[in-house]
């Protein structure tokens, strides 16, 4: 009977919106540093889409920034010209953040799919995010490396003109130093390929734990200049790691690397497990080919899906009635977890973040594998 009222309801709001296909646009880094992710990131937002019965109600219109700020910008006026009801994306905060000022003040609903730089939803009450906050993220690596690995020291490599990396490098570094440990920063710019410079600065440096805050399109080149080097300290990296560019790369390099990132069916509750479990099923059904499937995905869907139930919650079209309903959002069943907006910044109250570890080569045929270790809840 409930299966019945729920496809009547549906059969409704098809009729009310046929006349009123919403365009949601999708910005994301599709080519460029974070083209692996930013692919990731739109196979689940269209999986999610095909699984949809409100797909008829919504076109999606994909632009790629190409990972750069005008790029991003630029995806973000053509939004407002195309007269989009919302935006998913961008994945990165460098992307994110300007983007979001052009939607918010176009109005124009805004959820990245990834960014964790904590200013990102504070450009104002059309953004939101799926992501955790790098202040829980960065706290979360620190206390691990200095609770749990007995750490005393750290290196920790930043990419100085990246938000995320900056911030995420900062957190780290604050909490680190408050738990009593002591810290040495060496920044890097993107497209980096020569590291020497960075390595000779730390040579001498007795450090017990390296913690790279950047992303794999630097550190498949960083990460084997380090052990080449003689550093053979353990080596934490975060989300942005969550990338077969990484080991596909690096190597064996990457071997027993761990890192932060989105949980997955292994760490999340029994029911949104199974939820994640059942959509993977369906995703590989609909994308064959994929080389990964990883929290950027799960992250991708669940940013499409609360938009859709968003609309559903309005009963209607109207951007300022679908922003509200997404904000009074309360234990959405996602495939990435439970997710609440209501009586938040527009960030999600509870996330689960999880430390995954890669194995090269793999125990399998693969060339490498990623194993989840365990999670963390941001409301725990």
């Amino acid at each position: 009977m409930k299966k019945l009222i729920m496809l009547v309801v549906l059969a409704l709001l098809g009729a009310t919106f046929a006349q009123d296909t919403a365009v949601i646009g999708v910005n994301l880094e599709l080519s460029g540093r974070f083209a692996t992710i930013g692919t990731s990131t739109l196979q689940g937002i269209e999986t999610a889409l095909a699984q949809s019965p409100m797909a008829d109600m919504v076109e999606l219109s994909v632009c790629d920034n190409a990972t750069t700020v005008e790029g991003s910008v630029a995806c973000a006026n053509r939004f407002v010209d195309e007269g989009a009801l919302a935006v998913l994306g961008a994945i990165s905060s460098s992307m994110s953040i300007p983007a979001a000022e052009v939607l918010q003040d176009a109005g124009i609903i805004m959820i990245s799919t990834s960014s964790t730089n904590p200013a990102t939803t504070q450009i104002g009450d059309y953004v939101f995010r799926m992501a955790y906050t790098d202040d829980f993220q960065g706290k979360v690596a620190a206390r691990y490396a200095y609770n749990d690995l007995g750490a005393a020291n750290a290196i920790v490599f930043r990419q100085q003109d990246d938000d995320y990396s900056f911030g995420l490098a900062n957190f780290f570094d604050e909490e680190f130093q408050t738990l009593g440990g002591s810290t040495q920063v060496v920044d890097y710019v993107s497209n980096t390929v020569d590291f020497s410079a960075q390595i000779n600065d730390v040579l001498g440096v007795e450090a017990d734990v390296i913690y790279f805050a950047g992303f794999c399109a630097e550190g498949a080149t960083l990460i084997p200049a380090l052990k080449q080097a003689g550093f053979d300290q353990q080596i934490l990296g975060a989300d942005a790691s969550d990338d077969s560019q990484c080991p596909d790369g690096g190597g064996e390099a990457f071997n027993d690397y761990l890192f932060t990132g989105f949980g997955g069916p292994e760490v999340l509750s029994e029911e949104a497990a199974a939820r994640a479990t059942d959509f993977r099923s369906f995703f590989n059904v609909q994308n064959p080919d994929a080389t990964d499937f990883n929290g950027f995905t799960l992250a991708g869907a669940d940013s499409l899906n609360v938009m859709m139930q968003a609309v559903n919650d309005a009963g209607s079209t109207d951007v300022a009635a679908v922003r509200d309903a997404l904000a009074n959002l309360e234990g959405y069943a996602g495939v990435s977890g439970e997710i609440t907006y209501a009586g938040t910044d527009g960030t999600p109250s509870d996330r689960t973040i999880a430390f995954f570890k890669y194995v090269v080569p793999a125990d399998n045929d693969q060339g490498w594998a990623s194993e989840s270790q365990f999670g963390i809840g941001t409301g725990e």
